[in-house]
């Protein structure tokens, strides 16, 4: 059975990898929608280019856009009703998943979860068409990014973590705790030189992404680079990689210097009810080696070839 599913990603070299990966294995998964948040400029660039890679795959019908670009509430704003900068990303997002059947769909997400959480608000009814969300955000026992407490994805939009959160959907964590070393290195950049040999074609121009995004762009920094965009497509198609638990999650939303943080509660408690699977820990190798592999399988000159 191949799994329909909408990538929620982030508009960098990452996220456009986590997208060619994901169109390497039509027979176990194929994107319906793809999303991208943050900066309108780097949006932009990443649906012009995720609509070109489409196109050269014969996936002309999936629709991308963009997701919300702001947080659900402003920060500093108080009240608890959401708003949202823009609801179009939402509402594409309700569109695909209503097109798919009951119990069948499920969204990777890679960045803050504003636009999912806003089409949840807006039309409770697609639960029922959810077979799982898979969430790489958070940090339950390892420092956070953004602060030292939150993970940046958190941190963004607390309060729309907290809503899907708490609406009930099947929904998977995969924190800062699994995902830390999973890091793109210099002998899995080189593993990867392959894609780069037809420098004109799909697969050519997303490892020149990766490459110049490693080597720190116009950023100059010269670091590996995080693959966590990656990681809720690798739970997907390799769960057997990953080990965790059942936990109940919070996320701070009022905390002064906490705000983002997540907090597991472990089940056993009387009143206390899972709504995650948190994903603790990895095969960090087995995970690179199965994304390796997957963007690899985009060079081999077939449809991703030269434009």
């Amino acid at each position: 059975m191949t799994r329909p599913i909408i990538l929620d990603l982030t508009p960098d070299a990452q996220g456009m990898a986590a997208l060619f990966a994901a169109v390497q294995v039509p027979d176990h998964v194929r994107p319906v929608l793809v999303l991208f948040s943050g900066g309108a400029s780097r949006v932009e660039g990443a649906i012009r280019q995720a609509r070109d890679l489409l196109h050269q795959y014969g996936m002309t019908d999936v629709g991308v856009h963009a997701g919300c670009p702001g947080a659900l509430v402003p920060a500093g704003v108080p009240g608890p009703a959401p708003q949202g900068e823009d609801g179009l990303g939402a509402q594409h997002l309700v569109q695909a998943i209503r097109a798919c059947p009951p119990d069948s769909v499920t969204i990777c997400c890679s960045g803050p979860l504003t636009t999912l959480a806003l089409a949840l608000i807006q039309a409770p009814d697609i639960r029922t068409h959810l077979h799982g969300v898979i969430v790489s955000g958070g940090a339950l026992l390892s420092p956070g990014d953004a602060t030292t407490v939150a993970e940046r994805n958190m941190a963004a939009d607390p309060e729309a973590a907290a809503t899907v959160l708490a609406m009930g959907v099947p929904v998977t964590l995969i924190p800062l705790d699994c995902t830390a070393r999973l890091n793109a290195d210099a002998v899995w950049m080189e593993q990867l030189a392959p894609m780069g040999a037809m420098p004109a074609s799909v697969a050519g121009r997303v490892h020149a992404l990766l490459a110049a995004a490693r080597t720190g762009g116009a950023r100059g920094s010269g670091v590996d680079i995080s693959l966590r965009a990656s990681a809720p497509l690798l739970a997907l198609l390799s769960p057997g990689i990953f080990s965790g638990h059942l936990a109940h999650v919070d996320v701070e939303c009022h905390g002064t210097f906490t705000r983002g943080m997540t907090v597991a509660r472990h089940l056993g408690h009387a009143g206390v009810q899972p709504n995650a699977l948190v994903l603790e820990r990895m095969s960090v190798e087995a995970g690179r080696g199965v994304l390796r592999e997957l963007l690899l399988a985009g060079s081999d000159g077939g449809m991703g070839g030269s434009a």
